[in-house]
């Protein structure tokens, strides 16, 4: 294998081991989520429509400045979408304001995105998206330390199954692209998870016949949730999910969030 693709590795290793907030997992049954990001109209349209004919729900990222726009995932997002999927019960999250990574900003500026993208949908929905994904996949060890304490959760694009304690500052997650070729690798995840008695989660964006690079065909979809569902996964949103762990925070945790607060100071390390 190429040394960027082991380089690649340890900087996920890394990220998934450092600023943790753990919880542990006490499923009955392996758990499975299902994530829509950005989210183009297809990923509510159809890929909700889906999941309701199955009876579940799932986690739906938004980013206000993307609503009635259009780009390489086709339309995006409507406000009658968002209302809509918080009526079928399904969970929206945030994904900043403008969708943009924090490479892109200074640290501090990032962190007034992902705040005013959540402010910005509570106020229009009066729901509080409390769960959040990073644009791109981008996160930084300084992003996980500052931003993972003010939200639910936070999710990346790192691979791989949460079992037995899940990092809520970076919960692990998996691409959910393409066609019914993937099936293997998707049954192969799910035959992990049964045995780990996990939580995995997987990650798109449009769903439709002629999906983007970065989506999958409703063909997939349809197939990954029946076969979850055939091998005894419970289905459920981010939001779901956690609220069947107790989650407390502890005197010493509340009180290192406030001293990395203190020490790290606005834009700072």
């Amino acid at each position: 294998m190429s040394l960027s693709f082991h380089l690649g590795a340890l900087r996920s290793h890394v990220l998934c081991s450092v600023f943790c907030r753990p919880v542990s997992l006490c499923n009955q049954r392996p758990l499975v989520s299902f994530c829509f990001d950005d989210f183009p109209r297809t990923a509510y349209t159809v890929g909700g429509t889906i999941l309701k004919s199955f009876g579940v729900h799932g986690t739906f990222y938004a980013a206000p400045r993307l609503i009635d726009t259009t780009n390489g995932l086709g339309d995006q997002l409507t406000r009658d979408d968002i209302d809509s999927l918080l009526t079928d019960g399904h969970e929206l999250g945030c994904q900043t304001f403008s969708h943009l990574s924090y490479r892109a900003l200074p640290l501090s500026t990032f962190e007034l995105e992902v705040l005013k993208g959540r402010k910005f949908l509570r106020e229009l929905t009066g729901y509080d998206p409390c769960n959040f994904a990073y644009p791109q996949g981008h996160v930084s060890l300084r992003c996980k330390r500052r931003l993972g304490p003010q939200m639910s959760s936070s999710r990346g694009t790192c691979s791989g199954i949460n079992i037995q304690i899940a990092d809520l500052n970076l919960l692990r997650a998996n691409s959910l692209y393409g066609d019914l070729d993937q099936m293997d690798r998707i049954e192969s995840l799910l035959s992990h998870n049964v045995s780990g008695h996990g939580w995995l989660i997987f990650y798109t964006h449009d769903v439709r016949r002629n999906h983007s690079p970065f989506g999958c065909t409703p063909a997939l979809l349809d197939g990954t949730l029946l076969l979850a569902m055939k091998k005894g996964c419970r289905i459920a949103s981010i939001k779901e999910a956690i609220s069947t762990h107790e989650i407390p925070e502890t005197p010493q945790r509340r009180a290192a969030n406030v001293y990395d607060r203190a020490i790290s100071g606005p834009g700072s390390a």
